[in-house]
């Protein structure tokens, strides 16, 4: 019975620890000050997580350094956030000491976010360049995006600086399931069914000025447009009409849609580099680092 009595007391005062406002809820404070501060003082990509990480002390009198982790689609991006041991005075910025930033380097330098590269469903998508490469480069873009057209400019040029060495995959990402943009990638998708030759004659043409004049038509105009040019250039036509008839060519894209939603993919254009995920216009240093490793 003693035993019993001195296991609830024991439980007790645990939970009295925890509960109390002066236990665990006043720790919980101070982070809970430094998340609510840096979300509402930041422009950050809606959804993004922000997670606490640990509190110490810093170099400032009576504030705590609250680090957090910022999870975004491509990084995880870790801060310091300054907060005060009452929790209601918050420093955001960084931190010198005789000429040492010490903010960013207690809080570290930010990391890709690695993703398996199998859950691209990558053999559902045509591919430019090497077969067996050493870089596998997989884009979610879109026909109306400017930054796809010129990131698409510059990994033209990269590829053909470095032929047998770099795979490139398309993903259509329109992120709307219709409308213009949506439109644009169905035709493209059906151009797949035709040939890999005649969806990449399709895809290049798209991001030229020329092209981005179709999303001016209608839809039955766009696809004519590409029709008449597909058989200028000697295809059959016919699995192209078939696939946006039977609905192949829209299937098509709203799997790619459903994969990058997975990755949560916010803009146009992401890319996974041999499982690296980066966001934006690719500089051709950033393939090179790859190409070198």
């Amino acid at each position: 019975m003693v035993k019993k009595i001195i296991l609830v007391v024991g439980v007790l005062v645990v939970l009295s620890i925890f509960l109390s406002p002066n236990g665990f809820c006043e720790e919980d404070k101070i982070a809970r000050a430094a998340i609510e501060t840096f979300r509402s003082q930041t422009r950050l990509p809606s959804g993004t997580e922000i997670l606490f990480i640990e509190k110490k002390g810093s170099p400032i009198l009576e504030f705590y350094l609250v680090k957090l982790l910022i999870v975004l689609p491509d990084k995880e991006v870790p801060v310091a956030v300054y907060v005060d041991k009452s929790g209601e005075k918050v420093l955001l910025g960084n931190l010198f000491v005789h000429g040492e930033n010490v903010t960013m380097k207690d809080a570290g330098p930010p990391r890709l976010k690695k993703k398996d590269m199998a859950l691209l469903e990558m053999d559902k998508s045509l591919f430019t360049g090497a077969k067996e490469a050493k870089v596998t480069i997989v884009e979610f873009s879109n026909f109306q995006c400017p930054y796809c057209m010129d990131s698409w400019s510059k990994l033209t040029e990269i590829l053909k600086k470095y032929p047998g060495e770099i795979k490139y995959i398309f993903k259509h990402y329109p992120f709307e399931p219709q409308g213009k943009t949506f439109d644009l990638s169905e035709i493209a998708a059906a151009a797949q069914e035709v040939s890999n030759e005649a969806f990449w004659t399709v895809h290049d043409f798209i991001f030229t000025n020329e092209g981005q004049a179709l999303a001016a038509l209608e839809k039955g105009g766009m696809t004519q447009q590409i029709e008449q040019m597909l058989k200028a250039k000697g295809y059959n036509v016919e699995p192209f009409r078939s696939a946006l008839v039977t609905g192949k060519a829209k299937k098509r894209v709203q799997e790619d849609i459903a994969i990058g939603n997975s990755l949560h993919v916010t803009a146009t254009p992401t890319k996974i580099i041999n499982g690296d995920i980066i966001v934006g216009s690719t500089p051709e240093d950033v393939v090179e680092r790859y190409l070198r490793k």
